[in-house]
């Protein structure tokens, strides 16, 4: 059974969030990580779902960052990112970026390799993508950023899937989704 819910004018004073937010988590995401290494050498890192592919030429990929988040200033101001896509092995890890810490990478120093951009990458992801910044777009209330994809690995791991509120391998998740009518 369908429950529908109209915009009309004014997005902000006509969107219930709450639920608009679990409308979009019914779309089952891939788990990232984003690392960057500030002007004055701190390494910042975030769990994401926004990754997206955009062109193989030249090789670009997107996600987006809220515009108030913690570590946004860190982000918009790079030059450079790297982007793992997360193995289903990599919960805990993506538990730990997901929430506020001085320096997230301490505990999990011997996950991380620096990448040639300078960045930090995960080593065990399933992809790992070490981007120039492409491009920056301002929309809403978060920021798109384009990388230029100048070096990738891949390997056949399982990946960390988030559906529904809910963060698992695909065999873990496969009870949260919908069953056919």
């Amino acid at each position: 059974m369908y429950s529908w819910a109209l915009i009309t004018g004014d997005a902000a004073d006509s969107v219930d969030a709450r639920q608009l937010r679990q409308a979009l988590g019914a779309f089952p995401t891939g788990v990232c990580l984003v690392t960057t290494v500030t002007a004055d050498g701190k390494r910042e890192g975030m769990t994401i779902n926004s990754f997206a592919s955009v062109s193989l030429d030249p090789p670009l990929i997107l996600w987006s960052i809220r515009d108030d988040a913690r570590s946004a200033d860190a982000f918009l101001g790079a030059q450079s990112f790297n982007l793992a896509v997360l193995a289903a092995h990599q919960r805990d890890l993506a538990l730990h970026f997901a929430r506020p810490a001085p320096d997230k990478f301490k505990a999990h120093a011997e996950d991380f390799e620096l990448a040639p951009n300078g960045c930090p990458r995960l080593q065990g992801a399933v992809a790992s993508f070490d981007c120039s910044v492409y491009s920056r777009h301002a929309e809403g209330d978060h920021t798109i950023l384009l990388g230029r994809v100048e070096r990738f690995t891949r390997t056949d791991a399982a990946p960390l899937l988030f559906h529904s509120g809910q963060m698992g391998s695909l065999w873990d998740l496969a009870s949260t989704l919908a069953k056919p009518a």
